[in-house]
């Protein structure tokens, strides 16, 4: 059986332990502060790092489509001829 006295004990290592982490946050969050003086800044920062994802993909898929008539030279064709009839028929 635990006594009050170890209780005791133990809810004050506790509080010390609450003590030192909510003062070590509030020491942490002081010098974030100064770095993210501008909420705005960081949100245009991740708008353009999405932006730069964005136009990476985006050439990528440029690139696979440029080299799609070379690697598969049938397929190209065939697509084409069936876009040629379905345009036609559309009128």
């Amino acid at each position: 059986m635990v006594t009050k006295a170890q209780l005791e004990a133990e809810v004050a290592d506790l509080r010390r332990q609450l003590a030192e982490h909510s003062s070590a946050q509030t020491g942490a969050s002081a010098s974030n502060g100064d770095k993210q003086a501008d909420p705005h800044k960081s949100i245009s920062d991740g708008i353009v790092e999405s932006l730069d994802e964005w136009s990476t993909q985006l050439e990528e898929v440029m690139t696979e489509l440029e080299e799609f008539p070379h690697k598969r030279p049938v397929l190209f064709a065939l697509g084409i001829f069936t876009l040629g009839y379905l345009l036609g028929r559309s009128r």
